[in-house]
C-alpha cells in the first residue's frame, strides 16, 4: 500500500505526507479547496442544456475519505469524464460519508463486505428508487476499484459485482399511456409555441433532451425526395441524421422563423431558453436547461389534471417520449435492430450496418404500411392523396396528428386553439377519412340505421335527428370513397 494513507488522520498536517508517486497530485492547490469549477479547474466540457459548473466535497466529513475523493475526481477528469457523472459520483460519496457516521466509523480499515451489508439496508431504509441505489453502488465500485489501482486504500469490490445492475432489469419502462398522451394533444396548445413544437418533435423522433435543445437553426436536409432532420448526437458527439415526415418539416420551419424573426442571424439553435417568468415566456439566446423543458410539462399536467386512468396526475419526463416511441414501434412490428438504428442505441463499429440495415430490410412484412391513401373531407370531395415512401416515417407521420383512429385522422393545424367539434368529427373540415376507412365507415351506416329505425318506433325525435345528421355525413363520405376506389 502507498504512504498515502499510513498516517495519523487526527495530524492537521496529513495532508503534507510525501510521496514520490502521489507527490504531483497531493501538491495540486485545488486540493486546499471543498468547491471545484468544472471548467475553469477541471477544464471539462459542460453540456449547455445541463451545466453541472461546481463539485462540491463539503458534504464529506471524514478527512481522509474526502481527500479520496479530490484524488479521485483529479484522476478521472484527466480521463475526461463528463461533469454531470463526476458530480453524480460525488454525492453518492456523500451519501456513503453521511453512512459511515451514522455507524461511527472513523478509519478506512473498518470497510469491509459486512460494512456494505449494513449500507445495503441503509440505503433502502432511505425509501430511494433502486435505479439510484444501483448508481450509487456503481459509484463506489468505481471509487475503490481506482483507489486500489492507484495503491491509495485497499478495499475489496467483489461484494458489488451483480449488484450494479440487478435493479435495472426490474425497472418500469417508463412510457407515456394512451389515455395520457391524448390529454397532452387536448391541452398542447396551452404551452408556449416553442415548446409545443418542442413536443411534437421530440416525441415524433424520439431524440434524446440535450439532442433537441441542441438541434441547429439549419437542422433540415433533402434527399431526393425525403427529408432528414440533421443533429449531434449526445452520447457519441457525432453528427447524424433522421428521416422525418413533412408534417414534421412544417414544424421546424416554423420555428426557424420564430428564431429568425426573435434573433435575425445572431443565434444559431433552433430553440431558445425563457429569458421571461414561468406565466409569460419571453425568448432569450442561450440554450435552455432540460429542467426547464420538464417544468413546463409538468406545470400544464398540474393545471389541467392530466392524469393517469387511475386519477394520478401524470409526471413528464423527457426520456418518456424516447421510451413510448420505441414501445410505439415495437408494437407496430418493426423490428429490434432497425428501432436500434432510429434511436441509436448502438455502438460507433455497428453504425455502417444498421443504415445499411435501415435501407434493406425493409421487406414485404411493411407492405401495408407503405400503400397509398387517399382522402376525402366532409364533402366527400377529394382532398389528398398520400404515398409513403419510408416505413418509419409513415408510422411517425401518424403520431403527428391530434388524433388517429379506424375511422380516419385529425388533420387540424397542430399550433391551434382548442378543437370546437369535439365528438363531432365526422362534420369538421379537418376530419379526413381514406379507402382504407370504408369498411368500418359502412358498417358504422348500417348501425346507424337500425339505431334510427328503433328511435323512430319509440318516437325519440332528439335522438332521431342526432342520428340522420350522422348518417347524412356519413353518406357523403362513403359515396366519395367509393368513387375514389372506382
Amino acid at each position: 500500500m502507498s504512504n498515502l494513507l499510513n498516517l495519523n488522520i487526527e495530524d492537521d498536517n496529513w495532508l503534507t505526507v510525501q510521496n514520490t508517486k502521489d507527490k504531483p497530485l497531493l501538491n495540486n492547490p485545488l486540493l486546499q479547496k471543498d468547491v471545484w469549477r468544472t471548467i475553469e479547474d477541471l477544464g471539462l466540457k459542460v453540456n449547455e442544456h445541463d451545466k453541472r459548473l461546481t463539485i462540491n466535497f463539503q458534504g464529506i466529513k471524514q478527512n481522509w475519505l474526502k481527500l479520496l475523493a479530490k484524488l479521485y475526481v483529479l484522476v478521472r477528469s484527466q480521463r475526461k469524464i463528463s461533469s454531470a457523472s463526476l458530480r453524480t459520483r460525488v454525492n453518492n460519496l456523500i451519501l456513503f460519508s453521511k453512512f459511515l457516521q451514522q455507524k461511527s466509523v472513523c478509519k478506512p480499515d473498518q470497510i469491509n463486505n459486512k460494512l456494505f451489508e449494513e449500507l445495503n439496508k441503509y440505503l433502502q431504509s432511505l425509501k430511494l428508487a433502486e435505479a439510484t441505489i444501483s448508481n450509487c453502488y456503481t459509484s463506489l465500485a468505481s471509487f475503490f476499484d481506482l483507489c486500489r489501482q492507484e495503491d491509495w486504500l485497499e478495499v475489496n469490490t467483489y461484494w458489488f459485482k451483480g449488484k450494479r445492475k440487478y435493479s435495472r432489469l426490474q425497472i418500469k419502462i417508463d412510457y407515456i399511456p394512451e389515455e395520457v398522451w391524448q390529454q397532452l394533444n387536448e391541452h398542447l396548445h396551452h404551452l408556449p409555441e416553442p415548446i409545443q413544437r418542442m413536443v411534437l418533435i421530440i416525441r415524433s423522433t424520439g431524440l434524446r433532451i440535450g439532442e433537441l435543445l441542441n438541434l441547429p437553426l439549419d437542422c433540415l436536409r433533402q434527399r431526393g425526395k425525403q427529408w432528414r432532420l440533421r443533429f449531434l448526437t449526445e452520447k457519441y458527439q457525432v453528427e447524424d441524421e433522421l428521416p422525418i415526415c413533412p408534417e414534421l418539416v412544417v414544424v421546424i420551419r416554423e420555428q426557424q422563423e420564430y428564431i429568425r424573426q426573435h434573433f435575425g442571424n445572431s443565434y444559431d439553435k433552433l430553440f431558445s431558453s425563457n429569458g421571461g417568468n414561468h406565466y409569460c415566456y419571453k425568448p432569450t439566446p442561450r440554450v435552455m436547461n432540460a429542467r426547464t423543458f420538464g417544468y413546463w410539462l409538468n406545470k400544464l399536467a398540474q393545471e389541467y389534471n392530466i392524469s393517469t386512468k387511475y386519477g394520478q396526475t401524470w409526471h413528464f419526463k423527457s426520456h418518456q417520449f424516447r421510451k413510448t416511441l420505441a414501445t410505439v414501434m415495437t408494437n407496430a412490428g418493426v423490428r429490434d435492430l432497425i428501432i436500434q438504428k432510429y434511436l441509436r442505441h448502438r455502438s460507433p463499429d455497428m453504425q455502417n450496418y444498421y443504415k445499411h440495415l435501415l435501407k434493406q430490410a425493409l421487406g414485404d412484412e411493411y407492405r401495408e404500411l407503405m400503400r397509398e391513401t387517399k382522402y376525402v373531407d366532409s364533402t366527400g370531395k377529394i382532398v389528398g392523396t398520400h404515398k409513403p415512401k419510408n416505413p418509419i416515417t409513415e408510422l411517425l407521420r401518424h403520431k403527428m396528428y391530434q388524433i388517429t383512429t379506424q375511422y380516419g385522422e385529425c388533420h387540424r393545424p397542430v399550433l391551434k386553439s382548442p378543437c370546437q367539434t369535439v365528438n363531432a368529427c365526422w362534420q369538421c373540415e379537418h376530419w379526413h377519412t381514406s379507402t382504407n376507412d370504408l369498411n368500418a365507415l359502412k358498417d358504422d351506416f348500417q348501425r346507424i340505421e337500425v339505431e334510427l329505425e328503433i328511435a323512430n318506433k319509440l318516437g325519440m325525435i332528439r335522438q332521431q335527428q342526432g342520428l340522420e345528421s350522422d348518417k347524412h355525413c356519413l353518406a357523403i363520405r362513403i359515396e366519395g370513397l367509393e368513387e375514389v376506389n372506382d
